[in-house]
């Protein structure tokens, strides 16, 4: 038996105050038979309250790479869209694409990609934010230590209430992935994508360039220049844009991924807090079928822990702590640092709690 971990939150600024987190036992099987308890979920912490008629309400979701079976099941957000669509707010998925090559690289092969894995039965839109090659952002001011302003989908600006769809996984970079890490890379462009993980200009692999100029044609900073009859980037030049990982059709254009795992983790949070600036906001962590990795992974990966319940609250790192520290009771180990021990995965919670994006204290209440 699978259990689901599902947590819901609602914040319209940043704060950093004592908040109250609730949990509801459930199993995996259960909530496939009984996907009405999300709607007690929103109404029990408050969410409920938060849709108004004519509202346009983005439900932020991982749609799965190809390959991949751990995604959010769409049958479980049915009975929570019927209910939002009664409310007269007008709800839509979305999703922004991603930095590395693979089906979700477009718009347009990630909505069909959406498509595939079950979410049209869900009958509402699905809007890729960054639009169809991840070019389109909105500029945030923040003023943080990494970052004075931040490029997030343009998408965003639009939105009047982002409701999170968050599932619960282990993460290579992070340690783990929930709320915080689905509106920070989630919520990001291809631009603040490349600027949260890389650390130097995208770089021409010769080996695999089939020398049509794409890349050089499409480069908004002219950065990209044919020399010796080879491609290259010019880093003087280079914005981080990353049009030319989107263009290039031999797939001859890589990015150095940064290794330094507390610098990424911040950058991440700090994308977080851009994302929701100002904005209404609430959320959900599914933490069912926990695996080691994320759903980037291209193929079938099994669950390495059991599941706890669902849990409600109304600060975002309020609601990751409280994920971690039942998981970790539950298995009276700590199955995260064993999965990826070279990451000190709390860091970019202290972090959200520095900048004054939540709290790790928290009342937990049992419902």
């Amino acid at each position: 038996m699978v259990s689901v971990v599902l947590a819901c939150l609602i914040f319209s600024s940043h704060q950093n105050s004592m908040a109250e987190v609730f949990l509801k036992r459930i199993a995996y099987e259960e909530l496939l038979k009984n996907p009405q308890v999300l709607i007690e979920g929103l109404e029990r912490s408050g969410c409920a309250a938060h849709f108004k008629k004519g509202e346009f309400t983005a439900l932020k979701i991982h749609f799965g790479e190809k390959g991949n079976t751990s995604y959010i099941n769409p049958n479980f957000l049915l009975p929570c869209v019927k209910f939002i669509k009664s409310t007269g707010a007008k709800p839509f998925l979305f999703e922004t694409n991603t930095l590395y090559h693979g089906e979700r690289m477009n718009a347009i092969d990630h909505m069909n990609l959406a498509l595939g894995h079950g979410f049209g039965k869900l009958n509402i839109p699905v809007v890729i934010g960054d639009g169809i090659r991840g070019a389109d952002y909105t500029e945030i001011t923040i003023n943080q230590k990494h970052f004075k302003s931040c490029y997030v989908a343009q998408g965003l600006k639009d939105i009047d209430f982002l409701l999170v769809l968050s599932h619960f996984t282990g993460h290579m970079l992070t340690g783990f992935g929930a709320a915080i890490k689905n509106i920070g890379m989630g919520c990001a462009s291809r631009r603040g994508k490349l600027a949260q993980h890389c650390q130097v200009s995208p770089l021409i692999q010769e080996a695999r360039c089939a020398f049509c100029g794409a890349c050089a044609q499409n480069c908004p900073a002219g950065a990209i220049e044919k020399k010796d009859g080879k491609y290259v980037v010019i880093k003087e030049q280079c914005i981080g844009c990353a049009q030319c990982l989107s263009v290039c059709p031999k797939g001859a254009v890589n990015i150095v991924w940064s290794e330094e795992y507390n610098l990424i983790a911040e950058k991440m949070v700090e994308y977080a807090f851009a994302a929701t600036k100002g904005k209404k906001c609430a959320y959900i962590n599914f933490c069912l079928y926990i695996t080691k990795e994320c759903d980037c992974m291209n193929k079938e990966k099994s669950s390495f822990v059991k599941d706890v319940g669902i849990f409600f609250s109304r600060d975002p790192v309020s609601i990751d702590k409280a994920s971690i520290d039942a998981l970790l009771q539950q298995e009276a180990k700590d199955s995260l640092r064993e999965a990826h021990p070279q990451i000190d995965y709390l860091h970019h919670l202290k972090y959200a709690q520095d900048i004054g994006l939540g709290s790790l204290d928290y009342t937990l209440v049992e419902i």
